[in-house]
């Protein structure tokens, strides 16, 4: 379990909605997104997450087993500081290991 957050994003604007795409690997296990790895947004650095509204699986596998997966737009407290977070739970040693790869964020 843990998570990690991205440095800040200062868009030209104030933001309401943020999207992306990440890119992850089931090592060993099967994680259930939003549950077992989550994205969250904020546009106010922080203050306010928000999860991303969905999750959409896109096939065939990138590479290697690593899944690429679309994040849906969010709707998120209005600021000029855009961030995500990475959440992970359930991880235990030989059972569930979730890595994730990539993400970037739209906004």
């Amino acid at each position: 379990t843990g998570n990690i957050i991205s440095i800040v994003n200062v868009p030209t604007a104030a933001q309401t909605k943020v999207s992306g795409v990440a890119l992850y690997k089931d090592e060993e296990g099967t994680a259930t997104l939003g549950t077992d790895l989550k994205i969250e947004f904020t546009c106010d650095g922080g203050s306010n997450w928000t999860e991303a509204a969905s999750y959409t699986a896109v096939t065939p596998v990138f590479s290697s087993g690593i899944k690429m997966v679309k994040l849906g737009e969010t709707t998120c407290t209005t600021g000029s500081d855009v961030r995500y977070k990475a959440v992970w739970a359930n991880q235990a040693a030989g059972s569930k290991d979730t890595q994730l790869y990539g993400i970037g964020i739209n906004y």
